[in-house]
């Protein structure tokens, strides 16, 4: 409903079972994002509900997605900022 309110680089990560926010949301927020020409990126966890810590691999996977989307969309600090 919002979803023409967002600018901000967007990461969806969902787990394929997950009950709260089916796959069918998540892929549908995704879609419009990407009409609107947000930068956005969906990572979809199998064996996982709503988290990504159900197994090890996947908890290692999700921090390293966090990391590498961050390090890309982080803003360089101005001198007053540090």
């Amino acid at each position: 409903m919002y979803v023409g309110n967002v600018t901000t680089p967007t990461m969806l990560m969902t787990g394929e079972g997950d009950l709260r926010t089916p796959m069918p949301q998540t892929e549908e927020y995704y879609q419009a994002l990407r009409i609107l020409q947000v930068p956005t990126l969906m990572v979809r966890f199998k064996n996982e509900w709503h988290g990504t810590s159900s197994t090890p691999s996947n908890f290692l996977r999700t921090q390293l997605y966090l990391r590498k989307w961050f390090r890309e969309w982080e803003r360089p600090r101005s001198v007053t900022q540090q």
